[in-house]
């Protein structure tokens, strides 16, 4: 099965491309560990994909080249156009910041932050008004259902409560692609459903890019595209097209 993914959206612009990304740890020692080899993979604007795969098969590291929180030790990455291995490393963080959100298995809130605080954050950053950034920030959290929790530190709030603010910073400036490692891993079913419908919604109306990190088929079974990786490598691409009729309408 090919290794990219292409859409039958004649127009569509493709936001993420990536050829032959090798990822090893350890390089060139007797413990050397080949984590990606050689990933070809092609993602469309607009697009909601699902990585799922043994845990070890490389799902987490392929999202942190993704994101760039990690350096790769071969290979091309371009996002929207741009070939990241032509920006210094102030204009990739720059470029992170504007056009990429994370959800974090482990939340990475600022502890000393409150709620409405941790999430108002990435707007700030961009030099918004601080009363708008706040407006915005307790809008998305009481969409979530955290609007009785606003002021609260990350330690006064449950694992699904952290998850949720968590989901809330990385939607809050809109960027193009948002990736989530694990992003309802911490949430009830009920709770877990309504965040993926969330995603659905703003993929939906804002034309955003998600690409998810999940063991559980039934968040996969809500995305157009599920990519299996095997062993660094991507061992298959699955379409749902029902999803996508219903999506792309």
């Amino acid at each position: 099965m090919k290794n990219s993914i292409e859409t039958n959206d004649k127009g569509s612009q493709k936001i993420l491309e990536i050829n032959n990304l090798h990822k090893r740890y350890n390089e060139g020692k007797t413990n050397e560990v080949h984590a990606l080899r050689g990933i070809e993979l092609t993602v469309h604007k607009g697009d909601m994909m699902a990585i799922m795969g043994p845990s070890g098969c490389g799902k987490t590291t392929l999202l942190n080249m993704i994101g760039h929180l990690d350096r790769r030790s071969a290979g091309d990455i371009t996002i929207d156009g741009v070939d990241t291995l032509t920006l210094s490393d102030g204009q990739m963080t720059a470029f992170r910041r504007d056009n990429i959100g994370f959800i974090f298995q482990l939340f990475n809130l600022f502890p000393f932050l409150t709620a409405v605080e941790n999430v108002e954050t990435p707007l700030l950053l961009t030099g918004m008004n601080a009363g708008l950034a706040r407006e915005q920030a307790k809008m998305l959290l009481r969409e979530l259902g955290m609007g009785d929790r606003l002021y609260h530190l990350p330690t006064e709030l449950s694992g699904g409560q952290q998850q949720r603010v968590a989901v809330a910073r990385a939607l809050i400036n809109q960027p193009a692609i948002i990736l989530g490692d694990e992003p309802t891993g911490d949430l009830d079913s009920t709770t877990s459903g309504n965040i993926m419908d969330l995603f659905r919604r703003i993929n939906k109306i804002n034309h955003q890019t998600f690409v998810l990190v999940t063991h559980n088929r039934w968040i996969a079974e809500k995305c157009d595209y599920i990519v299996h990786m095997t062993d660094g490598k991507i061992s298959g691409i699955e379409e749902n097209p029902l999803i996508r009729r219903q999506t792309k309408r």
